[in-house]
């Protein structure tokens, strides 16, 4: 598709909802993203939204972070290119949004 397109191809894909599976499983996408972004020249471009609170101990149980001293927050760190955070909205700020 490049080629017919002339201009560089990406893909996106947005991973959400991981706090709903089994940690083996959550261990299984960031594998696949491992592999996927080995090429430096990869398409893919993923957008990962988690609470860190509750991936790192999936991260932690599996033991898919051999050589990292089991630190889920050391992988996750090592793993996410451009991190950032959305703090909680209080209950005012709630309210104004629903008005």
């Amino acid at each position: 598709m490049e080629v017919f397109e002339r201009r560089r191809l990406r893909v996106v894909l947005e991973i959400t909802s991981l706090d709903l599976c089994y940690p083996e499983k959550v261990a299984g996408v960031f594998n696949a993203m491992a592999t996927l972004l080995s090429d430096a020249n990869a398409p893919f471009i993923f957008l990962l939204a988690v609470d860190p609170s509750v991936i790192v101990p999936c991260l932690e149980q599996t033991g898919c972070m051999k050589g990292l001293a089991d630190n889920g927050y050391l992988y996750l760190n090592r793993a996410v290119t451009l991190p950032f955070s959305i703090p909680e909205m209080g209950s005012r700020s709630r309210l104004r949004s629903v008005e």
